[in-house]
């Protein structure tokens, strides 16, 4: 799938956004990889280290079942990472089960148990400008109606891995737009007609800078959404030492 970076990094300034558009199950949840790398890796990490990736709350067997057998449906072995969200018309959904092998700084055994709204805590502004849309708009959710969303960040490699228990590079001072990544997280949102828990699906694809800011749109809408970035959200995703030099070369136009 070819991302519409016109749509995620048009010339505007840095705000947190649900950008929901409805969308094709099976366009989310059908093999993306013909190579067969994907789930390979996938299974490399799951086979071990399971309990850095995979996990379920006491009593919660039924939706992680329900949620297994619809991706299924589109795919023996799904590729995507995949949460499941159950909670009640009185109570904030909770994560109880999932398997997130390619995480974006994150472990998923840490968040087992907690509402959406801790879960969203750690990221500055994120709760206070969106967390009350988030929960109308999963509250509302209907089984057989599907959401996608992107979320983006920049990385300094390609790795789809990255828990915090995997030692990876960091963005420094030195990034170019060559050394620098585009890290973007396709995201899929639904509810499960049987249990009536939410499954929240999340896949990754690493995308090299200088190929994403080749287009003069992109490549302004980049700058400015860096450089209008909040400090507290821009340490949050490691981009304060990096954000000077990455600025400096946006500035200047795109090379052939």
């Amino acid at each position: 799938m070819t991302p519409d970076w016109n749509r995620l990094l048009s010339d505007s300034s840095y705000r947190h956004s649900m950008g929901l558009q409805r969308i094709d199950a099976a366009s989310f949840w059908s093999p993306w990889d013909a190579t067969g790398r994907l789930l390979r890796e996938r299974e490399r990490w799951l086979h071990t280290e399971p309990h850095l990736f995979r996990a379920c709350l006491d009593g919660h067997d039924d939706s992680r079942e329900e949620a297994l057998a619809w991706m299924q449906g589109f795919a023996t072995h799904p590729e995507p990472d995949w949460l499941v969200l159950q909670g009640t018309m009185y109570e904030e959904p909770k994560l109880v089960a999932g398997e997130v092998v390619f995480p974006s700084s994150w472990s998923l055994p840490s968040k087992l148990g907690l509402p959406m709204s801790a879960i969203h805590q750690p990221v500055p502004g994120l709760e206070e400008s969106l967390g009350a849309g988030i929960a109308t708009f999963l509250q509302k959710l209907q089984p057989g109606v599907c959401f996608g969303r992107e979320n983006w960040g920049l990385s300094a490699d390609d790795a789809l891995n990255h828990h915090p228990a995997v030692k990876g590079s960091d963005l420094g001072p030195q990034a170019t737009l060559e050394t620098t990544w585009v890290r973007l997280e396709h995201q899929f949102f639904s509810r499960l007609e049987k249990t009536g828990a939410i499954l929240f699906g999340i896949r990754v694809s690493c995308h090299r800078l200088d190929a994403v800011t080749r287009d003069p749109g992109t490549r302004l809408g980049m700058h400015r959404s860096l450089a209008t970035m909040p400090d507290a959200v821009a340490s949050y995703k490691g981009l304060l030492s990096c954000r000077p030099a990455l600025l400096t070369l946006l500035a200047e136009p795109a090379q052939a």
